[in-house]
Formats: C-alpha cells, structure tokens, sequence
C-alpha cells in the first residue's frame, strides 16, 4: 500500500488544498483546520448550513493565510498577527482563539452572506479528544473530533461509484488517501505507520450531508449520503472512513509506503 493523496484543510470547512508531502504534528497535518468561522455567537459555522464554503480558497503560504471568496477579493493574513482573544464553540468543546479582525470578517460575511468572523486557534491552546477513543494527551484543532481523518481510494470508489452523478473524495474531507487496499479494510485497522510515523486509527467516522456538496460548486447535489445509508449504516449512523490521532511525528508525502497492523 501506499499514500495516493494528502489534504489539507486550513479554514474548517473551506476548500480543500492537496498537497504533496506534509509534516504530521500532534493535532493533525500541520495547518490543518488552524482557523474557522463562526457566527454573531461564536459558535462554529460549516458547510452543513452553508454549503458555499466549500468554493472559499484558502491556502496556507510562506507564513500567512491566503484566503479568496466569490468576489474574487484576496487577503492575506499572517499566521502570527496578534488579535484579540475570543471564546469560540466547536460541537461541544468551548475554546479561545484569536480573532483574525475586521477585514477577515468582512470577506467571510461577504462570503456565506451572513455576519460571521474568522478565527485562529491558538497556539498555547489545548483541546482535548474524545478519551473514550483515544489517550490522555491527544489533542486536535478545530477538525470535528479527531486529529487525521484517513480514507483508501478502494472504498470511495466503491462507494462513489454507485452514484448518479459524478463526485470526487474531496466531498468526504480526508487527510490522508491510501491505495492498493481492498474496500473497507481500513475498518479492520487499529494503527497504519507510514515511514516513522504512526497513526492510531480509533474510532469510524459518522457522516452528515456535507458529504452531498458538491466540493467546486459549493451546492447540496449527488445523493451520497443516500447511498452510504443503504451499505454502511451502523445503528443511526453513517460510516466511512476512520478518525486518527498520531502516536509518532515527523513527514510524509504521496508514493510512501503504508503498513497497518490488524486490529
């Protein structure tokens, strides 16, 4: 097996950006999911509501955030600028961050069409994972639970393939893409290890309608959570694709071999 794709998310919920190598830090792909938007309240807003964040490009360059909406207006925002510390609400973790400031929120608002500002999760800031799932000390950014959301091109080929329009992987939000397994196996991993990094795959991801938007056109179309339902339905959830927190660091890029160990 081997790495066929890694992506990283720099705004939650934003385009994806594919790379080709990345450095595995202890909350995730580095810049991955560093920065968010939120509403009047504070609490965290994604493409389950507004679908039009999947055409906001963001990408992460030379120190700074590199962020574009519709209008084709493009800001550039330091990944150190100093702003005011905010309490921000991600599912049900509250946590400080810092404020990215008014031209950021201006640009965002523009955006979704609505008042919203942009975020940075803060550096000294620790933000606990599910310990049912995982260890005392894993820790993740602003990603929904988990630090490393890992697919194989088998399953999202078997699973898009059933579909009646043509979609892509990107709808499915991984980091990191594996080929030469079969369907499904990445169920039946407990850990994968990919050059000196190890990643403990701990928990199968639940699905929403995020994965129905369409990544380019930032609209609800394709029927995929439909069809997952039919095959890949656990109780009242939706599977696919498994949740990762890394137990050793360092970098990896696309073509490394992968070694999983059984669970």
């Amino acid at each position: 097996m081997k790495v066929a794709a890694l992506y990283v998310h720099p705004v939650k919920s934003a385009r994806a950006v594919e790379v080709q190598e990345a450095e595995v830090t202890p909350t995730g792909l580095e810049g991955d999911r560093r920065f968010m938007i939120v509403d009047e309240r504070g609490v965290f807003v994604t493409q389950r509501e507004r679908p039009e964040m999947a055409r906001l490009r963001a990408t992460i360059d030379a120190g700074s955030l590199k962020l574009m909406g519709d209008d084709r207006r493009e800001l550039t925002i330091p990944l150190d600028q100093p702003g005011p510390r905010v309490r921000v609400r991600v599912w049900d973790d509250e946590v400080e961050a810092i404020d990215c400031g008014a031209e950021a929120a201006g640009l965002v608002t523009t955006h979704i069409g609505d008042i919203a500002r942009l975020v940075r999760f803060a550096d000294d800031v620790k933000r606990a994972v599910d310990q049912t799932y995982a260890e005392p000390g894993d820790i993740v950014s602003f990603a929904d639970g988990f630090p490393v959301l890992v697919a194989t091109t088998a399953s999202l080929e078997a699973t898009l393939g059933t579909v009646a329009v043509r979609v892509d992987g990107r709808r499915f939000r991984p980091n990191i893409v594996i080929d030469g397994a079969a369907p499904f196996a990445e169920d039946d991993w407990s850990e994968i290890q990919i050059g000196e990094v190890r990643i403990a795959l701990v928990k199968p991801c639940s699905r929403c309608t995020m994965v129905d938007v369409d990544p380019d056109q930032g609209r609800r179309k394709g029927g995929v959570l439909a069809q997952l339902s039919r095959t890949r339905r656990v109780g009242n959830r939706v599977l696919f694709g498994q949740n990762g927190s890394p137990r050793s660091l360092g970098r990896i890029k696309v073509g490394d071999p992968v070694v999983a160990i059984a669970r």
